[in-house]
Parts: C-alpha cells; sequence; structure tokens
C-alpha cells in the first residue's frame, strides 16, 4: 500500500515539517518484532556488559520455583545409604501435573515461575537430545521443564530457570555432546576429569555443561536463567566473609572451583543474542562476583542485604527452615515450612530494597505438595490480592524505611541459619516504603493499634507541606484522617484490620 506524505492546511517550518513526518512514518512501519540487532553479543566482558536489564523485569517481584529430583526420593527413604543411581529408579512422581504447580504459583502470588532444570545429580529435568540421563528416559518418565514452561507460557507468566552444577564433574553423565560419542558411566568412577586438564576440571567436562545449558535454553526459550554454585565459584569466599576485603584476594586458600570464563562469556552472549533473535528482553541470575558486575542481576542466596541497594537484585528463598542439612533444598517434613506472615514481610523488605524473592517450593517425591505448604503460599496470595498493588511493578522510595528493625546477618545463607531465627521479627514501628507512579505506599509491618506517626513523611523531611493529596488503606473501605506535621505524618487507622499481616497506605501524591 502506497503511503502518502502528511499534509497541513497551514504552513510548517521545515524542522517541524522532518519531525512530524518522521514520527508518522515511525507509527507506520514500527520496528519488527524479531529483527535481529545489527550488532551481536561478542563473547567477551566488554560486549556482555552493554546487555540492559529488561524493562519488564523491574516490575517482577515474587517468583516460585521448585527443587524436585533425586535427591528427595533420598530424603524421603530416611537410608543415608540410598545412591543417587537408587534414588532415580525409585524416582515415579506419579502425581506430578504441571497445571497443580503453576496453579499453585498464581494462587501464592507470584508472578514468575519455573523448574530447577539440573541440579548436579547426573539427571537432567528436560528431554534431552544429548544425554539419555534425563527426566524423560529415567525417574518420573516426564519432560519437567519442558511441560512446566508450556504451562506458564500459556499465562503469560515469564519463566525462569536454574542450573545448579557444582559438582559437574563427578555427576556428569551419559554422552557427553552431540559432537563428542564418549559415554561416561555413572557405575564407574568419573574421578579422572577433576584433575585432567593440568590439575584442574577436564575440558570436555566444561564442554558438556556448556552443550546441556545451551540445549535446554534453545527448546524452551526461558526469559531468566540463573547459575548457582559452580558457575563461578566465588560463594566460598563469601561465605568466609570475605566481601569484608572487596574482590582483594585474602591470604590463605585461593582455590575456586568454577567454569572459566570462556565458556561463562560463550554462554551468556548466545542467550542474550537469542533473546534478540526472539525479540524480547532477557536476564541471567547469578551468585555475588561470579561474573563482573554491570552484566546481569546478582541473587543472594537464602539473605538478604542491608540498606537501600543501588542496583536491581534477587534472593532466592528456601520456604523450608534448616533444621536438617542433607539436601536441604529437597522436601523434608523436618524442616517445617516458613509462615506466611514471615515470608510476606521478607518480601516487602528486600522489595523496599530495590530486591525481589525467588522462593523455593519443594513438592514431595511423589510430586504432590504438603498440605502445610499450600496453606501459607494459599495465605501469601490472599495478602497480596490486597497488598500487590504495594509490590508489583513498583519501585524504591528515597528511604527504603524506618523503624528499629534491620537484617543482623546479611548476606548468603543469613536467613538460614539457626533454624531461620535469624530473620528480622518485625514491629510495628517498622515500616517500607515502595512507589508507583504518583502514589507512596507506606507499608506497616505489623498493625500499630489506633494510629502511627511516620517520622519519614513529616513536613519537614522529603515530603513537603500539601505534597499529599490524599491517603487510603489498601483492602480498607473506611476514610483515612491523617495530619501532616514537621516531626511526622499522623495517620488514624481503620477500626478493622484489611488482612492478617502487613498494611498499606496509599499515600497520592500531588
Amino acid at each position: 500500500m502506497k503511503t502518502l506524505a502528511p499534509s497541513f492546511p497551514f504552513k510548517l517550518c521545515p524542522c517541524l515539517v522532518f519531525f512530524v513526518t518522521s514520527v508518522i512514518g515511525f507509527a507506520q512501519n514500527p520496528p519488527k518484532k524479531n529483527e535481529k540487532s545489527a550488532a551481536p553479543y561478542q563473547a567477551d566482558w566488554s560486549s556482555l556488559q552493554k546487555h540492559t536489564t529488561p524493562d519488564w523485569l523491574y516490575g517482577m517481584k515474587f517468583g516460585i520455583y521448585f527443587h524436585w529430583g533425586p535427591q528427595t526420593v533420598q530424603v524421603a527413604s530416611k537410608n543415608p545409604e540410598m545412591t543417587v543411581l537408587e534414588a532415580i529408579d525409585a524416582w515415579k512422581g506419579e502425581k506430578f501435573d504441571a497445571k497443580k504447580w503453576v496453579d499453585l504459583i498464581q494462587d501464592a502470588g507470584a508472578q514468575f515461575g519455573g523448574p530447577v532444570a539440573w541440579h548436579g545429580s547426573g539427571i537432567v529435568n528436560w528431554d534431552s537430545d544429548i544425554t539419555d540421563w534425563n527426566s524423560v528416559n529415567k525417574g518420573p518418565k516426564v519432560d519437567l521443564y519442558g511441560s512446566l514452561a508450556k504451562e506458564l507460557r500459556k499465562r503469560n507468566m515469564p519463566i525462569i530457570s536454574s542450573f545448579h552444577t557444582g559438582d559437574f564433574w563427578s555427576r556428569m553423565w551419559g554422552r557427553l555432546s552431540k559432537d563428542d560419542p564418549t559415554y561416561l558411566n555413572p557405575h564407574e568412577d568419573n574421578s579422572k576429569y577433576a584433575t585432567a586438564n593440568q590439575g584442574r576440571i577436564a575440558e570436555v567436562i566444561f564442554k558438556a555443561w556448556f552443550d546441556r545449558i545451551s540445549e535446554a535454553i534453545d527448546k524452551y526459550e526461558p526469559d531468566m536463567i540463573w547459575f548457582d554454585t559452580g558457575f563461578g565459584g566465588t560463594v566460598k569466599g563469601e561465605l568466609k566473609k570475605y566481601t569484608d576485603r572487596g574482590r582483594l584476594l585474602p591470604e590463605g586458600d585461593n582455590e575456586l572451583i568454577s567454569v572459566p570464563e570462556s565458556y561463562q562469556q560463550k554462554l551468556l552472549s548466545d542467550y542474550f543474542n537469542k533473546g534478540q533473535e526472539l525479540g524480547k528482553g532477557v536476564e541471567v541470575f547469578y551468585k555475588t562476583h561470579d561474573i563482573p558486575p554491570g552484566i546481569g542481576i546478582r541473587d543472594i542466596e537464602d539473605g538478604n542485604l542491608l540498606g537501600m541497594q543501588y542496583d536491581p537484585w534477587m534472593a532466592d528463598i528456601n520456604m523450608q527452615r534448616h533444621f536438617e542439612w542433607r539436601n536441604t533444598w529437597f522436601y523434608n517434613p523436618v524442616n517445617k515450612v516458613k509462615d506466611a506472615g514471615t515470608l510476606v514481610d521478607m518480601l516487602i523488605d528486600m522489595t523496599s530494597k530495590n530486591g525481589r524473592m525467588l522462593l523455593n517450593v519443594p513438592p514431595k517425591a511423589d510430586g504432590s505438595f504438603p498440605e502445610e505448604t499450600k496453606k501459607e503460599l494459599y495465605a501469601m496470595g490472599d495478602c497480596l490480592k490486597i497488598n500487590g498493588e504495594a509490590i508489583y511493578s513498583t519501585m524504591p522510595w528515597i528511604f527504603f524505611g524506618e523503624g528499629p528493625t534491620e537484617v543482623t546477618n546479611p548476606g548468603h545463607h543469613g536467613q538460614g541459619k539457626n533454624h531461620g531465627e535469624l530473620i528480622p521479627k518485625y514491629t510495628s514501628e517498622d515500616i517500607r516504603f515502595t512507589q508507583k507512579g504518583k502514589n507512596l505506599y507506606a507499608i506497616c509491618m505489623e498493625w500499630p493499634g489506633e494510629e502511627i506517626t511516620i517520622r519519614t513523611l513529616g513536613s519537614k523531611g522529603k515530603l513537603y507541606p500539601n505534597d499529599i493529596k490524599s491517603i487510603s488503606m489498601l483492602g480498607s473501605r473506611e476514610s483515612i484522617k491523617w495530619e501532616q506535621k514537621a516531626e511526622g505524618l499522623l495517620v488514624q487507622f481503620p477500626k478493622e484490620k484489611p488482612c492478617d499481616f502487613a498494611y498499606v497506605l496509599k499515600i497520592e501524591r500531588h
């Protein structure tokens, strides 16, 4: 169809004509969704640092993923001598139902989800063309990753997949790659590969690692991927509090068991380029310092951070408390689940600090979920139906909060130690802030009673007199009386609680 140049009933200056015709031309011929970039990412850090976090991800604050595998069977057997191979044979997963799993994600109020795609057992949780040791040929005989990805995509929910391959050299089974016919027998000792490369892990193992993860990305096109131990190997130093020295190598051991940088760079460049080919933004999550800053988003394992963070971050949180440490992230009835109030408080605190939470919800060996798990997730969902406006698609404010309570044991595993007793217990004086557009949200972590004074919102502070247009409480129909004084914002609370935990004051600004 021929496009006619626009005509105007009056004379315009040439520069304005050029601007208007350019805008009209852009509207008539927008960039094609699947148009490839002229400058794909190269396999080096400088090129990869040009990657930017996709806009849609900033609004993603709460996701759920699932640790499920032969480790679950080992725990359920109560037999400490059960081998991984025996557990794979016994892993039937007869009650696995992808639809029910994604129903649970949505019922809990989560925005995205996905599987643990590979957890160092030698078996991958997808329909692999590289190795027979996969969840379609072994164990439950289902394409765990594929079925979850399909169900999530039906509901327009972003997909995250995680790869936990810290001991990949000893648990790499089957055909190594599409191009290498070498077969590793899981019944034999493959430990020679641990030192075959001049005292380090053999190159053929790294190639097999790369091929497997690349296959999962190509088959299922995840929106987010994240790497646990083995990808960069820095978590060992993190747990020893080497972070107090920044990246200055401390005295003592310098051993770093990790994937070489060349494989990290190639995998990430392929993934980012694939995102461009598909016409969508993608993101990578990694343990702190596993790759240089500015390329992806760092993850804190079962922990939290102190104060506002300038860069977006994520915490992967275990729903279970840690009483027994064998295969901790897999279902164990001894490791009781955290209650919904605790999980909601953690999510709010992280969101106020520019973070997001990925919650591990471990199913039982048969693929079903225990009633206590579902009960707490449903309670989270009920709360977020009312208060989600103050969480989803928000951004931090100038202050993340006020009150006496802060994280006392920050960093990896900081919230998992002492059976979870180090998780902060918030009071009625603790408030967290988020914002969206003209709306500022003051989230009261506990019910304060009849009234509360929010010091941060006094007229001597960031908000000037007459900045506030109106105040309401999410979930409540009662009108809110308030007065902004120099020393703080005095708010009268409704007579009835709108929910069981976390109470949000919606402050509309002029």
